[in-house]
């Protein structure tokens, strides 16, 4: 189960007298995720749209076959003039991606 700290949770109440300000919060990233709590048990999460597109992009990322993944990792690393680059320099650049999807 995902950890919260304090200022991340937020009763159903007080969200809807404040959603306003916990959208702010949000969008300017002051915090990650809100989690919505019911009876003291989490029952939603908020996140912003930029967090919301990471970890849809990540998701996608993940359903690949490795085929699939490595094929679409080159494309998106090579221009359109499809220059060619060493296995190296693909090596590298897949890890840079990689690691950017996974933090």
């Amino acid at each position: 189960m995902q950890a919260y700290k304090r200022d991340e949770m937020i009763s159903v109440t007080d969200l809807l007298k404040g959603f306003k300000m916990t959208l702010e919060k949000l969008t300017s990233h002051q915090l990650d995720k809100v989690a919505v709590m019911k009876n003291n048990k989490p029952e939603a999460v908020i996140v912003s749209v930029d967090e919301y597109e990471r970890l849809q992009s990540k998701h996608y990322w993940n359903r690949l076959d490795e085929a699939t993944y490595l094929t679409k990792a080159y494309e998106s690393l090579t221009d359109t003039d499809s220059k060619a680059i060493s296995i190296d320099e693909l090596d590298n650049k897949l890890d840079e991606t990689i690691s950017r999807y996974e933090s």
